[in-house]
């Protein structure tokens, strides 16, 4: 405890003695700090950024809505879609002669933009740039980006249902054509046209030509025979074409459903807080570099006085 109120009593008597030289050195860091962090050295950033909450977004697996639209935003084709609108390699002055010139910008890019999920379940996208607009256009630019890529995404989703039940559509539609022509055969040949009604008319009819002394039996005959011959099948397959055309008509609505969802024009983000110019400088922070340079000058002066304080003795 002695050896501790001693080392502090000489820290303070050290500081004490060599004021002055504190003061000139604090003054000194206060300058070179201010000088270094102006504009001559340090290009000032600009803050923009936008709360958005996802919308109309399907999960691929357990993962959540929020975490499937971090995913979208954080994806190459998005980021490579707001360096060619905005030609970030000129702006960031990266040669794109540059065989790592696609790696350098990845770096940029990452650090001057920060997406990230709220505590609320809704994302935060932040852009600096050296022009307070173009922040506030690339925030804009990468919801744009990240609607259209989660559009395109549903659509290869869609359009692979589309097929299949496209398939399906066709492959019923031509089912049916061929019950139809093999009925409209059976129709023209045999003459039949309603089993049901048919059998029962030509049964009448038969009966009455026998109580008739067999008038007209020649052709009742004939009946009866295509009847026997042919009507099971023809309403076998009477029944089925019935069961076909709402099948098919169940599926043509599935089918201009699947249509209307390919031709949507969905939007995936809901924008709780829009994307503004601000004209407040959000880096560098001065007055944190100006503090950062003079504690850390006055700590080597400390060290150095100390050293030599020392070697004295």
């Amino acid at each position: 405890m002695q050896e501790y109120t001693e080392s502090s009593f000489n820290f303070i008597r050290l500081i004490n003695k060599r004021k002055i030289h504190f003061a000139v050195v604090s003054v000194f860091a206060i300058l070179v700090a201010a000088l270094f962090s102006s504009e001559w050295f340090i290009k000032p950033k600009f803050k923009s950024f936008a709360i958005i909450y996802p919308s109309n977004i399907t999960p691929y697996s357990e993962e959540s809505t929020s975490e499937q639209m971090l995913q979208l935003l954080g994806s190459t084709d998005i980021r490579n879609a707001v360096v060619q609108k905005f030609n970030l390699y000129k702006c960031y002055k990266i040669d794109t002669l540059d065989p790592t010139a696609p790696v350098k910008m990845a770096s940029v890019y990452q650090s001057n933009v920060e997406i990230s999920r709220t505590q609320f379940e809704s994302i935060e996208i932040t852009v600096l740039d050296e022009d307070p607009k173009r922040a506030a256009d690339i925030v804009i630019e990468i919801i744009n980006a990240m609607n259209l890529k989660a559009r395109a995404l549903q659509r290869n989703k869609t359009k692979e249902v589309e097929v299949v039940v496209k398939s399906q559509l066709d492959l019923k539609k031509h089912t049916i054509d061929s019950i139809d022509n093999r009925l409209h055969e059976f129709r023209v040949k045999y003459q039949l046209f309603d089993y049901k009604i048919q059998a029962k008319e030509v049964t009448k009819s038969y009966l009455k030509a026998v109580g008739a002394g067999g008038r007209n039996l020649k052709e009742i005959d004939a009946m009866m025979r295509n009847l026997e011959e042919k009507g099971g099948e023809y309403y076998e397959l009477n029944n089925t074409l019935d069961a076909l055309l709402k099948s098919y008509n169940e599926t043509k609505i599935e089918y201009d459903v699947v249509l209307k969802d390919l031709n949507k024009q969905l939007t995936y983000a809901n924008i709780i807080t829009n994307p503004t110019p601000s004209f407040k400088k959000a880096y560098p922070v001065r007055w944190l570099i100006v503090l950062a340079s003079v504690i850390s000058a006055n700590l080597f002066l400390f060290v150095l006085l100390l050293l030599l304080d020392n070697r004295k003795k």
